[in-house]
């Protein structure tokens, strides 16, 4: 089992006079054959961006004066010879050369700086890659990003329309980050010692997290701030937010014996399943609140005498160590677990859409490719994905999403759709793939501890 072109406005500003010195550049004569001045419309750091540009021997070249203004660089300009600093690196272009200086190394280029009305154009990608930029084109348009973005984040979460929550730990505690999907801006959201993660809401305006007591709180990812919602101490291993936002679901207890509902608007706690079954995990819960699926582990037997207190003397069958898939059904008149799965096998990453099915990755304990499969009451497993080693399985919005190993060197993510069983290619992504996160028509992936979120076919970082 394995893992743009926005400019920001917000860094240091141009002055009047350093803008003008880079438009007005010492008098040069112009090119024999004058290029076209024309607008040209670009994404920088998340913002629609109007810059002049010329296009030279089938080459487009950008106002540098405009796009110094865009990604808020600071730059000064003497003799015809512009040095622009952002984001640690310091690039010198001079007039009529083909080529940049860049962090004190050479960088060729196609066409020359060129000099038109008194302003300098030059091509934009090299000049964005020397900031430590990127560029992508996302919908026909080009998107620029020369934001210095987050390092070493790890668990994204998309929280509504281009934002992610990603998680930064360290023996201080846990540091949650809201990030622009679009730009790579990033914010603090919240730093938590021994707390839960971040549960988002079906709304994405929300998420919802335990302390280290296991209090349970709600912060608004627009404000940031937080809200008690109870103070009951009891801990809760897993939230589940309710279909329509009013409730969170959980499990209870050191054990996770007990499936329980809290009421957000009065704290309210209302125990749901008291089976004393331990070990409950993975749980998910129907849209109507009545129905549940989650796994129960049984753990190994003591075969030896079980008086004898010395562990030396102890021995433990670890072959009884089982993960099984069971169903609860509130509805009915005398509710009881049902289990769903006998099989030895790993069951991991369960999901339920209506709380009756379960779908999950089942890993065999010999070699062998990992594969989808579903189940219900029968009791009789259903192949849902095999055709490649999965990695990982996500539900959202009733499609499953697959990672999964095609070969040595690439993974491909797959769709299915849980009511017709279409199964449909959308990408073939690098081995280093670890995994994907996914809500909606959003999809990100972590490569080699990146974070990448797919943009029109095309992925952009979004952390480094």
């Amino acid at each position: 089992m394995k893992k743009v072109l926005v400019v920001s406005m917000v860094a240091t500003v141009l002055t009047t006079s350093v803008v003008s010195a880079v438009s007005a550049a010492p008098a040069v004569k112009p090119a024999a054959s004058t290029a076209q001045v024309q607008n040209s419309t670009l994404t920088i750091n998340g913002n629609s961006v109007v810059v002049r540009s010329i296009v030279k021997n089938g080459e487009t070249l950008v106002s540098l004066r405009d796009v110094i203004k865009a990604i808020g660089a600071q730059a000064e300009v003497q003799r015809g010879t512009t040095v622009i600093k952002l984001n640690g690196h310091t690039v010198t272009l001079q007039n009529n050369a083909k080529q940049l200086l860049v962090d004190g190394n050479k960088v060729n280029l196609n066409q020359p700086v060129t000099i038109i009305g008194g302003t300098s154009y030059v091509a934009l990608r090299p000049l964005v890659s020397s900031v430590g930029g990127t560029i992508v084109k996302r919908s026909g348009l080009l998107e620029v990003s020369t934001v210095a973005l987050l390092e070493g984040a790890e668990n994204p979460r998309f929280a509504g329309t281009d934002k992610l929550i990603v998680s930064k730990s360290d023996d201080n505690g846990r540091t949650d980050y809201l990030v622009n999907t679009t730009s790579g801006k990033y914010d603090l959201l919240l730093t938590t010692d021994g707390g839960s993660d971040l549960i988002v809401s079906p709304s994405g305006n929300q998420a919802a997290y335990t302390n280290a007591d296991g209090a349970v709180y709600v912060i608004d990812l627009k404000t940031k701030a937080s809200k008690l919602i109870t103070n009951d101490t009891s801990i809760k291993p897993e939230l589940v937010w309710s279909a329509d936002g009013s409730a969170i679901y959980f499990l209870q207890g050191d054990k996770g014996s007990v499936i329980a509902s809290l009421n957000l608007a009065d704290g309210a706690i209302k125990k749901l399943v008291e089976d004393k079954v331990d070990y409950k995990e993975n749980l998910n819960v129907s849209a109507d609140g009545k129905k549940f699926i989650y796994t129960v582990t049984t753990l190994g037997k003591v075969t030896s005498d079980a008086t004898n207190v010395d562990e030396d003397n102890v021995s433990i069958d670890f072959s009884a160590n089982q993960q099984q898939i069971f169903s609860y059904n509130n509805e009915i008149s005398k509710p009881e677990a049902a289990q769903l799965t006998t099989s030895t096998d790993d069951k991991v990453f369960v999901y339920s859409v209506d709380g009756q099915k379960a779908y999950y990755v089942s890993v065999p304990s010999e070699d062998g490719n990992a594969s989808l499969q579903s189940v219900d009451s029968s009791q009789e497993a259903t192949t849902v994905y095999g055709v490649h080693d999965v990695e990982q399985a996500i539900l959202s919005g009733g499609v499953l999403y697959v990672l999964a190993a095609q070969d040595d060197s690439n993974s491909v993510i797959i769709s299915i759709d849980t009511v017709t069983g279409k199964q449909t290619k959308l990408y073939t992504v690098s081995s280093d793939v670890s995994s994907i996160t996914v809500a909606g028509s959003q999809l990100a992936v972590i490569e080699n501890g990146r974070v990448l979120v797919q943009a029109g076919g095309s992925w952009r970082a979004v952390t480094k």
